[in-house]
């Protein structure tokens, strides 16, 4: 059989005082308008947990230390288009002060409450925040796959 291409992502849920950071996409073929967390693809030559922090730093300007981000769960992503590994972590611990650095593909930034269902927010990130809230250790989702 052929082999698919399975696509990386790492994934953010940056907490403060109960409440996440997400970003207002714009200027993108999908999702545009919806909310994201921090997240980034992954293309090889760097683990996981290094290529998270990177993704902090790039797109929001904060350094994160591998001590304060923590592995929340691992999501495989099944659509009728494309096939996903997504991990997951949170922090609530870093230094420097959140700045939009993506301004061409994030509209802002805005906190919001780490409740399920987030309004607006892309459907399998909400998924991954009510797999988190309602059953923290249950560390993996399987969606898509039911079809």
């Amino acid at each position: 059989p052929e082999r698919k291409k399975v696509r990386c992502a790492v994934h953010l849920f940056l907490i403060k005082d109960g409440k996440f950071l997400v970003e207002k996409r714009c200027n993108r073929e999908w999702c545009n308008g919806q909310y994201d967390v921090i997240a980034g693809h992954i293309y090889g030559k760097q683990d996981v947990v290094t290529n998270m922090i990177d993704v902090a730093k790039r797109e929001v300007n904060i350094n994160i230390k591998k001590e304060d981000l923590e592995f929340i769960q691992v999501m495989h992503l099944n659509s009728d288009t494309e096939e996903y590994i997504c991990y997951f972590f949170k922090a609530s611990k870093w230094t420097g002060e959140i700045e939009n650095m993506d301004v061409e593909f994030c509209e802002r930034l805005e906190w919001v409450d780490m409740k399920y269902p987030v309004p607006n927010l892309i459907e399998y990130i909400n998924i991954a925040l009510k797999n988190y809230v309602e059953n923290p250790d249950e560390k993996m989702t399987l969606l898509g796959w039911d079809k």
